[in-house]
């Protein structure tokens, strides 16, 4: 399989191609991974060599490889969230576009080619209900047709779903990876290092992270977080304005980076980007709670937590916090 452009995920590129080169590419795929990382990429160029007559399929230049660029290919299926971030399951009487039984519909449908390529991105933005209508055409698939699932939170994702799909799990990439990929999109700034290591691996948060607006905003919330465990200052932690240009999951995730980059400088006794040193927490014993309080409410996003609530609360009782992350059995009350 032609994998020009892509970077990083050389074990899942190699697997893909092994399946696809035998002809036992599996009938439903589930990509698993953070967001912004290359599955989307690599889903689509996977399905595009399906169609591809060229010797390293997908050649990128023939008719069929263009339409599927371009969104057009008539046996293309492409699937995910709406406006309102959600995959909706749609109507029983009236499949409207978009939703899940407008795909199943299309797939009830004789294709062009003889076969449908299918892409269902942000699955875990299906309610329950719309899994559950999904499933048969998970477990018996129009013949020949491929169906790539595309999932950042697999714990969302329902168990019979799961067992009736290939799970291809793909990690983060290295901060030197994000890196090349901002220079060959051309978005490489002065801190493109810094940005690289605080997207957790994703190209999608290092592009969000090179609006200087954001980076200051993310800056703003640790400065006053670092703050409140240096000197006791006033929290209030608005987070109103930075979330309506950055996820939850992304806004934790960078200040995780930032803070265990803090701690092993902290540790290795290296140099602290001035970002960070402005952000900075003195104590380190402090410093290694915050990072497993961070943790804590990454891991209860995928339970609607009130993240700012938690944050704060969490925060003024750090002191009880022993250095697991446990709160003290043996402290008076």
């Amino acid at each position: 399989m032609n994998t020009a452009g892509i970077i990083g995920h050389t074990r899942q590129l190699k697997i893909l191609e092994l399946l696809r080169s035998g002809g036992n590419l599996p009938g439903a795929v589930l990509f698993s991974g953070r967001t912004g990382i290359g599955k989307k990429l690599i889903a689509r160029r996977l399905l595009a060599s399906l169609f591809c007559g060229a010797g390293d399929p997908p050649c990128l230049k023939c008719p069929a490889c263009l339409q599927m660029a371009g969104g057009t290919f008539p046996d293309l299926i492409e699937l995910g969230p709406d406006e309102k971030g959600t995959i909706p399951i749609g109507s029983a009487d009236r499949s409207e576009a978009g939703s899940v039984r407008w795909l199943i519909n299309r797939l009830s449908k004789k294709s062009v080619s003889g076969s449908y390529g299918v892409l269902i991105d942000g699955a875990e933005r299906i309610s329950t209900g719309g899994q559950n209508a999904l499933l048969k055409t998970i477990e018996e698939p129009q013949e020949g047709a491929h169906i790539i699932i595309i999932t950042a939170n697999k714990s969302l994702i329902l168990p019979t779903i799961l067992s009736r799909c290939m799970d291809l799990s793909f990690n983060p990439l290295s901060s030197a990876e994000v890196l090349r990929v901002l220079e060959a999109e051309g978005s490489a700034a002065r801190n493109s290092g810094l940005i690289a290591d605080l997207s957790g691996g994703s190209v999608e948060t290092a592009l969000l992270l090179s609006d200087d607006a954001i980076l200051t905003g993310i800056g703003t919330i640790c400065r006053e977080l670092s703050a409140y465990l240096n000197s006791g200052k006033a929290l209030i932690l608005d987070m109103a304005a930075i979330q309506k240009k950055i996820s939850m999951d992304q806004l934790l995730t960078v200040m995780l980076n930032a803070y265990r980059a803090m701690l092993a400088a902290a540790i290795g006794g290296g140099p602290l980007d001035p970002f960070l040193n402005e952000i900075r927490v003195g104590d380190r014993l402090k410093l290694a709670k915050l990072i497993k309080i961070l943790l804590a409410l990454r891991r209860g996003l995928a339970n609607n937590l009130n993240i700012r609530g938690a944050l704060k609360g969490m925060l003024y009782s750090i002191e009880s916090i022993d250095e697991l992350g446990l709160p003290r059995l043996d402290r008076a009350e």
